[in-house]
């Protein structure tokens, strides 16, 4: 049986529309508001006008045969185009933090990466040592079979560990949304959320089931309201995927062609209020934004450009 995602994101948008539904996370002041308009999590960025793409890319670097000169010039790439994080093994952890230095930068690194399928020990000891070495964030694998065996205590006790191993640090937690079926990405959502994550991250790019869509992004910020991140990652190669994951409602992206795409400008996050709405009326003259088709309507989008 298939689900048709856009309609369930526009059936949910329209109940959320009735109300402030979202949950902050366990322990956490809840989001205050400037102007009507949620203040943004920690992490999150949301941008009322046009917006630079790299202010909002993670710069990936995961392969495991990346040598210390490829890691290097990664960290200086993100320093130069000011993207808002770089994400790195947890090997490279410490080259990362001292090439960084006072950068602007955040530095991520991988937790259970890419199975997720070990003890949540082990992935409380690698949270641990990676703050230890200097990371701002932790990517923290979802055990996929737990998730696919509707084990969803263990789920919640493996993301609750990690969250309190990272020691205050950002946790995004990632689902593997190609490899779910819309009930499960829902649950695991809600059990992140509710375990302590910062953000929810769609892919690691190395399932074979494939990375985010636009679909999926709007199902997990539909699930997470304005309280958490989302991080649209696994096959995002150009700047029109990345702006079409953003209008669905990711606020962060994880890509390793970020140096293609950092000063691409078009639609920026938007808290869920603005993010959903009647269909904006184009601009006279505008051109194709380039989103591919089939997406659920969001409004206030300015078309994307590009460099030449």
């Amino acid at each position: 049986m298939s689900v048709d995602l856009n309609a369930l994101a526009h059936q949910i948008a329209h109940e959320l529309a009735k109300g402030d539904l979202a949950r902050p996370t366990p322990g956490a002041s809840p989001p205050g508001r400037m102007d009507g308009v949620p203040t943004p999590p920690r992490g999150v960025t949301f941008a009322a006008a046009p917006a630079r793409l790299g202010d909002f890319i993670d710069h990936t670097l995961l392969r495991p045969d990346a040598r210390r000169a490829e890691i290097e010039a990664h960290c200086a790439e993100a320093v130069e185009h000011r993207f808002a994080a770089v994400c790195v093994a947890p090997l490279w952890v410490p080259v990362a933090r001292a090439l960084l230095g006072g950068s602007r930068v955040a530095l991520a690194t991988v937790v259970g990466f890419p199975a997720g399928a070990v003890r949540r020990e082990v992935k409380a000891l690698e949270a641990r040592i990676a703050v230890a070495e200097g990371a701002d964030e932790l990517d923290a694998v979802l055990p996929l079979g737990l998730v696919k065996s509707g084990e969803w205590l263990a789920v919640g006790e493996d993301v609750a560990a990690v969250v309190a191993a990272a020691q205050g640090r950002l946790v995004k937690v990632v689902l593997e949304t190609a490899a779910l079926a819309p009930a499960e990405i829902v649950r695991a959502a809600v059990v992140a959320r509710d375990a302590g994550a910062h953000y929810v991250k769609t892919s690691t790019g190395a399932h074979p089931a494939g990375g985010a869509t636009p679909e999926a992004v709007a199902l997990v910020r539909l699930v997470c309201g304005d309280a958490l991140g989302v991080k649209a990652s696994g096959g995002v190669r150009d700047c029109a995927s990345a702006f079409a994951l953003i209008a669905s409602g990711a606020t962060r992206i994880g890509t390793s062609h970020g140096v293609a795409m950092a000063d691409c400008t078009g639609p920026g996050p938007l808290p869920l209020g603005a993010l959903f709405g009647p269909p904006a009326t184009p601009r006279a003259g505008a051109r194709d934004n380039g989103f591919p088709p089939g997406l659920p309507t969001f409004a206030g989008h300015a078309p994307p450009t590009y460099r030449s």
